[in-house]
C-alpha cells in the first residue's frame, strides 16, 4: 500500500509525542513528520511533500491560521487537507475563520482517540483514492500521448510514401509523355504527307479518312501535352516565360481555332471586346493561349444549339491594370456540389457528362494552375441546366507568382 506522509504541527512537545504515538499505533503505512512551530512547518513543506496536515491553532509567533494561510498561497499546497486542533471552548469562535482559509476539518482537545483515528483514516482513504485516480489519469494520458505519437509517425511515413509515389508517378508521366509524343508526331507527319498525296490524286474518300486520323491524333497529342504539363507542375519544374503579347492577334488566333467546334455543336459564338483593352500584355504566351483554348473548347463541348460569349475587358484594381477574359455559355451547367470538385485532376463534374462528352478533367485544373502561376485569378459560376461563366483575370504587366502552387 502507498506510504503517506502526515505532518503534525504543535508547539507543545507532549502533544506531538502523544499524537505521533497514537498514529503509529493505530494507523499503518504512514510516515509521521513533526514541527514545533508554524515557521518550522513551512520550512518542512518547502523541502518535502506531505499528504495530510494536523495543526494546532494557538502557537506563538505564527499561529495555525497564519501558517495555513501561507501554505495555501503556494500552488503545490492548495489541495493538501489541513485539520485544525483547538480547545473545545474555542472551537465555535475559530471555526468560520478556519474554513474561510481552507480548513478541511476540526479536532477538539482533549483528543478523543477513536475520533482522531477515524477522521485520519477517512482522509487517508480519500487521499489514496485521489492518488489512484491521478495515477490512472496520468497513465491514460501517457497511453494517449503514445498513441498520438505513433499515429503522427504513421501519418508522416504515409505522407512520405505518398509524396514519393506521387513523384514517381509524375516522373513516369513525364517520361511516357515524351516517349509517346515522338512516334505520334511521326504518325501525324506521315498523315499530312498522305493527305497531300491523296489531294494530288483526287482521292476524296481517302482524304476524309485521313482527316479523321489526323483529328484523333491531334486530340491524343493534346492529352499527352496535358499529362506532361501536370507532371511538370507536380515536380515543380513548370516555368513561366514572360514576353510581350499582341493581345488582338492572340484573340483572333484562339477564336479562329475554336470556330469549327462551335459550328459543329451548332452554337452561336459572340466575341465582345471592350474598346480600351490594352494592345499588349506581358505574360506567358503559350500558357495564356492554352487557358483560353481550354475554356472556349469546354464551353463549346458542353453547349449544344446554344450561345457562347467571349468577352474581354480592361479594369483597374489597387492601382494595377488588369485584363479580364470572360467565357459564358448556355450549356448544361453544374450544381454547387459538383462545383466543389471541378478542379480535381482527372475529374469532371459528373460521371454522366463524362461518358457523353468525353475528356479527362485536366483542362480546367491546368488552366487554373497556369492562371495562378502568372499572379492572376480564376473563378467559375454555374447553374445546373442554365450555363456557366468562367473569369480569368491577368495583370497587364505580369510578374511571376512567388508561390508555384501544387495540386493537393
Amino acid at each position: 500500500m502507498e506510504l503517506l506522509k502526515i505532518l503534525i504541527v504543535d508547539d507543545n512537545k507532549n502533544n506531538l509525542l502523544s499524537l505521533n504515538g497514537l498514529i503509529e499505533e493505530f494507523i499503518k503505512n504512514v510516515q509521521v513528520i513533526t514541527a514545533d512551530s508554524g515557521m518550522a512547518a513551512l520550512n518542512l513543506v518547502m523541502k518535502q511533500p506531505v499528504d495530510l496536515i494536523i495543526m494546532d491553532i494557538q502557537m506563538p509567533e505564527m499561529d495555525g491560521f497564519e501558517t495555513a494561510q501561507m501554505m495555501r498561497s503556494w500552488k503545490k499546497m492548495e489541495q493538501i487537507p489541513i485539520v485544525f486542533l483547538t480547545a473545545a471552548y474555542k472551537s465555535i469562535a475559530f471555526e468560520q475563520r478556519g474554513f474561510d482559509i481552507g480548513a478541511a476539518d476540526y479536532l477538539t482537545k482533549p483528543i478523543d482517540t477513536a475520533q482522531l483515528i477515524s477522521r485520519i483514516n477517512s482522509y487517508l482513504r480519500f487521499i489514496r483514492q485521489e492518488h489512484q485516480h491521478q495515477r490512472e489519469l496520468e497513465h491514460k494520458v501517457q497511453e494517449r500521448t503514445l498513441e498520438l505519437s505513433q499515429a503522427i509517425q504513421q501519418l508522416q511515413e504515409a505522407k512520405q510514401l505518398a509524396e514519393a509515389a506521387n513523384l514517381a508517378k509524375s516522373r513516369f508521366l513525364a517520361n511516357m509523355s515524351h516517349e509517346l509524343r515522338t512516334p505520334l508526331n511521326a504518325i501525324l507527319g506521315y498523315c499530312e504527307m498522305l493527305q497531300e498525296s491523296m489531294e494530288d490524286l483526287g482521292e476524296a474518300e481517302c482524304l476524309a479518312d485521313l482527316q479523321k486520323i489526323r483529328l484523333s491524333g491531334n486530340q491524343l497529342l493534346e492529352l499527352i501535352s496535358n499529362l506532361l504539363d501536370i507532371s511538370k507542375i507536380e515536380m515543380g519544374r513548370m516555368t513561366v516565360c514572360y514576353e510581350t503579347i499582341n493581345l488582338l492577334t492572340l484573340l483572333n488566333e484562339v477564336t479562329h481555332r475554336v470556330q469549327p467546334l462551335m459550328e459543329q455543336r451548332n452554337n452561336a459564338f459572340h466575341c465582345n471586346y471592350q474598346e480600351d483593352i490594352p494592345k499588349a500584355i506581358y505574360a506567358d504566351l503559350t500558357k495564356v493561349r492554352q487557358i483560353l483554348l481550354n475554356l472556349l473548347n469546354n464551353a463549346a463541348k458542353f453547349t449544344e444549339s446554344g450561345q457562347v460569349t467571349f468577352a474581354v475587358i480592361s479594369e483597374i484594381q489597387n492601382s494595377q491594370e488588369w485584363v479580364s477574359f470572360r467565357i459564358t455559355d448556355t450549356g448544361i451547367g453544374i450544381t454547387s456540389e459538383q462545383l466543389s470538385k471541378l478542379f480535381q485532376m482527372f475529374t469532371q463534374a459528373d460521371a454522366s457528362p463524362t461518358r457523353k462528352y468525353g475528356g479527362t478533367g485536366l483542362g480546367l485544373a491546368i488552366s487554373k494552375q497556369f492562371t495562378e502561376m502568372m499572379a492572376g485569378t480564376f473563378s467559375v459560376q454555374s447553374e445546373f441546366n442554365q450555363g456557366t461563366t468562367v473569369w480569368v483575370k491577368l495583370p497587364v504587366k505580369g510578374t511571376p507568382n512567388a508561390d508555384l502552387f501544387k495540386f493537393g
